[in-house]
């Protein structure tokens, strides 16, 4: 994920490069375009003075420890000795020449009657030029990095009042009145999305309250059925009316019904996300485990499919229904997704259920792992089972894990310590 801090201090010392890089040709631009400026004003006045205060129709040498210059008049033919620096060059040219270690600006020029021979030393000024280049490349480099502390500074203080917002909205606490956020800030941008942040908790406690009216009723009208089939039964036990087999499928539905109930309760809880000290106890984990397997061997062939280990007694302070609701949900989730054999394996602060399935798909995994929820917009409602064992592991404070899941089977860990 990108900073909003690189990209602005990328963007600064992006900025300062371009217009560094900008000057820095303007500059050598400038630089130059006065150098010939000044060679060219001394070339004419030099050409003109030696023009003036030549002989007449004569070839005349000028040769100095700076400069060459010799006149050839058309009628008297090419000179015979001819500067080494002039020799092979064309009449007209213009430039620069390395003479040794010596550079020369040239110049060779038909004037009046004939030809007139300039070559003027600019060491001295090539010099200075270098100079020049290398002073300025040292403060390109200062400049640049000043421009790099300074885009690194303005950029984390434009963020940091963005990061300050972000820490006072992860600190608000999620409830039914939830604080608001402070209004404030220097920068309408700011301030704008605090209000905004604002409007929406205000619409997110409405619903908040909405959805717990709406488990109030829930909770009412889903206890009344509960209770009036556990009146019914407990009218149609008083007539005594009944054989020995109405009596065993009325206990069984008198223990679906209790636990129907206890479900319920813990659906709510969990809806609610209410938490019940009073609730916790004493909880043998091997006789859970075997209710759950009793529970499930009506529907699945769990005495010839699952197996139980366990070496020793072990109890966990927990509540029961919920443990209970955890377990049976865990282990019919590997009944319902493998046709082979599933193991529990119950050690002191660890509970493993082992299938040979084909493993959990990703999807499943994420619902583990994430306590993603089972459902999107307009798809069908799938792994509810695993979701509910994410979120009852959470609230029992339980470390839920897949510690292997692949093509020879799959292995669920429960850190009950």
């Amino acid at each position: 994920m990108k900073s909003i801090a690189n990209r602005i201090h990328r963007a600064i010392f992006l900025v300062s490069l371009v217009s560094m890089a900008v000057m820095v040709l303007t500059v050598l631009m400038v630089n130059e375009d006065l150098e010939r400026t000044m060679l060219r004003v001394e070339f004419v006045e030099e050409q003109e003075f030696f023009l003036a205060h030549r002989p007449a129709d004569e070839i005349t040498r000028w040769e100095t420890s700076n400069a060459f210059l010799l006149y050839q008049p058309s009628e008297k033919g090419p000179p015979e000795d001819v500067p080494k620096i002039f020799q092979g060059l064309p009449i007209g040219y213009a430039g620069e020449l390395e003479h040794g270690d010596q550079t020369y600006m040239v110049r060779i020029s038909p004037v009046e009657s004939g030809h007139l021979y300039i070559a003027k030393n600019i060491t001295h000024f090539e010099d200075r030029e270098k100079l020049f280049e290398g002073a300025l490349a040292v403060i390109v480099l200062i400049v640049l990095g000043l421009s790099l502390l300074l885009a690194v500074f303005n950029s984390r203080r434009i963020v940091k009042p963005l990061q300050g917002l972000a820490e006072s909205i992860q600190s608000i606490p999620v409830g039914q009145k939830m604080p608001r956020l402070a209004l404030d800030y220097q920068d309408s941008e700011l301030r704008s999305i605090a209000e905004a942040f604002n409007v929406f908790l205000g619409e997110l406690e409405a619903f908040v309250k909405r959805e717990h009216t709406l488990l109030s009723l829930a909770s009412h009208e889903l206890r009344t059925p509960i209770a009036v089939v556990s009146g019914a039964l407990d009218i149609v036990e008083q007539r005594n009316q009944l054989n020995e087999a109405d009596r065993a499928t009325i206990a069984r539905i008198r223990r679906a019904t209790s636990e129907m109930d206890a479900n319920v309760n813990i659906l709510l809880k969990l809806a609610r996300r209410e938490t019940s000290p009073e609730a916790k106890q004493a909880v043998a984990l091997v006789t859970v485990v075997q209710q759950a397997m009793d529970d499930l061997s009506s529907d699945y062939q769990v005495k010839t499919r699952v197996t139980l280990q366990a070496t020793a007694p072990i109890n966990v302070y927990a509540d029961p229904v919920m443990v209970k609701m955890l377990l049976r949900n865990v282990i019919q989730n590997a009944l319902q997704h493998t046709l082979k054999r599933i193991t529990v394996r119950l050690t002191p602060g660890l509970i493993e259920i082992i299938d040979e399935g084909e493993g959990l798909t990703a999807e499943q995994q994420s619902i583990i792992a994430d306590r993603k929820k089972p459902f999107t917009d307009n798809a069908p409602v799938g792994g509810l089972g695993l979701y509910l064992v994410a979120l009852i592991s959470e609230r029992l404070d339980w470390g839920l894990h897949i510690a292997e899941s692949g093509p020879k089977g799959t292995v669920i860990q429960i850190h009950t310590g």
